[in-house]
């Protein structure tokens, strides 16, 4: 079998057993887990594609992507099913490590593309996204698959050829700053698909999720071709075909669903949810009028920053070459191909490394500046870190002497601190919130372990062995943080196993039902899961004192519209629904709170079912 092919099904088993192991053993978590897969449900018990629904209201929040995959999940595996709704989030999960393993192999050589696959697939965020019943998924896998095109197109027209540069004992590889036959473009071929799965992340993330590949591209033409050059790349890559393209995959869907909406959907989700994150200041910056204003312009500048230990702590463990990797970098951009590149006849290793921190420095600065940050806004620009990060183990197994000891030495101290923290803090967390569930700590003696066994290999000289322990210790760090672990997390919380004292209640027995028969309403107190696992909408009794509602008066209603329902609130108000509403409500269930202080209580209006 070819070596290429070889690792390549190397790479997408190991990812598979990461996204797919024990994949549907949990129940759907609150908030983004739930309140999506019950989207994607509620729009398949309506039969409708195009408006997305959420407890009964129109959802403007998210255009439809992920919620025709989980739609998919849900006819394959059940509209019940966590299966169904996490499905194709691991499936193009393994689609996104492929992906990146081809860019690693077009843009440098196959070991890199082995690397970058390894990297991309071994991440907490990105196995958290390939797990998960969200969007994130989707979104990467068409950025990374968009740069592939783009790579390949790149390659085959040398759009790129301005980055040469002479370094002193080398030769000049590249060619000239655009395609020497007159007239070049990029090739038809890699221009359509690539602007295809532009335009699909507009069906998933809205303006940003095509704004910002082609940001990144263009910044990567600017630096290759420079400012003279501006216009004629440009037209190289076919801005007509990227209008027709993109609108004829994207345009359809939004113009149908402003149609059937008065437009009131549009209008909501480009100015609530894309414009006005950008437009709303957080914690009173640009106000230094007062002390505690000078405080909160402190905070908003420190939160620029947000996106470092955001990305530490979400590539790791493959953050531990975060240091060498971009002293590598670094020296890659200074000097060109090294020695050891032109031995082994690896070309555009310059241009691929720029291409790299062109899409990856494009997030990174886009989602800082933003007012709203999530740790997982910068996952569609991971493939680029891991690409890098390849880029420098490559160079350390090819050459070892080239990497500093101190770089080793820093990663595997790294490793083995954070093991150290985990079997540190878990316990606390879980003596707080997961009583007798210390032993999830022990997940924490698999980098420490991995840690030693890679220092003990590198002071030996054993180099490959040391990065093949790295990824494995890696992959089984992952595994056991979201199998087993997650597994007895899950015992804690609290929607499923609500809903399940209410089918006992209403005398239903079979352990193995989904949903409830009676009406349900949730008291102050609203997670998106109690609607997935309610299986139809739930009244919410909240407060609105813009629209004159009130809490106790919803309830009220409630109970005069259904003879026999239910209420889940928690402990403290329980107390006070029994106060302003004795004797009406009767305690069936109550349960600690996940991850919270305070207890979930049930309670029942009017009899049993089976008392009637």
């Amino acid at each position: 079998m070819p070596q290429q092919i070889r690792w390549q099904l190397w790479v997408a088993a190991v990812a598979g057993v990461i996204f797919f192991a024990g994949l549907s053993s949990t129940a759907l978590f609150d908030m983004d887990e739930a309140l999506y897969a019950t989207t994607a449900r509620e729009m398949l018990d309506r039969g409708d594609w195009v408006v997305p629904w959420f407890n009964g209201a129109m959802f403007p929040e998210k255009p439809p992507l992920m919620f025709w995959n989980m739609m998919a999940g849900f006819e394959l595996f059940g509209r019940n099913s966590e299966l169904g709704a996490r499905f194709f989030s691991a499936l193009l999960g393994v689609g996104t490590v492929l992906a990146a393993f081809h860019l690693g192999r077009i843009l440098f050589n196959l070991r890199v593309g082995l690397w970058a696959g390894l990297a991309t697939a071994s991440t907490v965020i990105f196995t958290v996204s390939a797990r998960a019943a969200t969007v994130d998924s989707a979104l990467t896998f068409l950025t990374t698959l968009a740069f592939l095109f783009f790579a390949m197109g790149w390659k085959d027209s040398r759009l790129a050829g301005g980055l040469a540069r002479r370094v002193p004992g080398q030769v000049e590889t590249w060619q000239a700053s655009l395609p020497a036959k007159r007239g070049g473009r990029f090739p038809l071929r890699c221009a359509v698909p690539m602007y295809a799965c532009i335009g699909l992340t507009a069906l998933g993330k809205g303006p940003v999720g095509v704004v910002l590949p082609l940001a990144a591209m263009g910044l990567f033409l600017l630096v290759a071709n420079g400012w003279r050059n501006v216009f004629r790349s440009a037209w190289a890559m076919r801005p007509f075909t990227a209008l027709l393209v993109i609108a004829v995959v994207a345009a359809p869907w939004y113009v149908e669903v402003g149609r059937r909406t008065d437009w009131v959907w549009p209008t909501r989700f480009f100015w609530e949810f894309n414009l006005r994150p950008f437009q709303q200041p957080i914690l009173g910056h640009g106000d230094t009028s007062s002390f505690d204003r000078f405080l909160a312009a402190l905070v908003s500048f420190l939160y620029f920053f947000y996106q470092i230990p955001a990305v530490l702590v979400g590539f790791f463990p493959w953050s531990v070459f975060a240091a060498p990797t971009a002293v590598d970098v670094v020296r890659r951009l200074r000097t060109g191909k090294t020695q050891e590149e032109q031995d082994n006849d690896a070309s555009h290793w310059r241009v691929g490394t720029i291409l790299a921190l062109c899409w990856f420095g494009v997030w990174f600065v886009f989602w800082s500046i933003c007012k709203t940050k999530l740790p997982h806004y910068l996952l569609p620009a991971y493939p680029a870190l891991a690409l890098m990060t390849a880029c420098f183990v490559e160079r350390w197994l090819a050459a070892p002497s080239s990497v500093g000891r101190w770089m080793l030495r820093y990663a595997w101290i790294s490793t083995i601190l954070a093991g150290i923290g985990v079997l540190i803090a878990v316990p606390i967390v879980a003596a707080i919130y997961l009583p007798g569930q210390w032993t999830i700590a022990l997940v924490g003696l698999i980098p420490v372990a991995g840690g030693a066994w890679c220092w003990r290999c590198t002071s030996r000289g054993r180099h490959e062995a040391a990065a093949v322990g790295f990824a494995v210790a890696s992959v089984a760090f992952l595994v056991a943080v979201f199998v087993p672990a997650a597994e007895r997390v899950d015992r804690f919380q609290n929607a499923r196993s609500m809903m399940a004292a209410i089918r006992a209640d209403e005398g239903d027995a079979d352990e193995n039902s989904f949903g409830v028969a009676s009406p349900v309403a949730a008291y102050r107190f609203f997670r998106e899961s109690t609607v997935f696992y309610a299986g139809h909408p739930v009244t919410r009794c909240v407060e609105d004192p813009s629209a004159g509602r009130s809490a106790r008066k919803e309830l009220k209603k409630f109970i005069a519209r259904h003879d026999r329902s239910y209420v889940v609130t928690t402990d403290e108000d329980a107390r006070e629904i029994a106060r302003y509403f004795p004797g009406v409500f009767q305690e069936i269930h109550r349960e600690p709170r996940f991850l919270a202080h305070g207890e979930m209580v049930v309670l029942r209006v009017g009899g049993r079912k089976d008392e009637e």
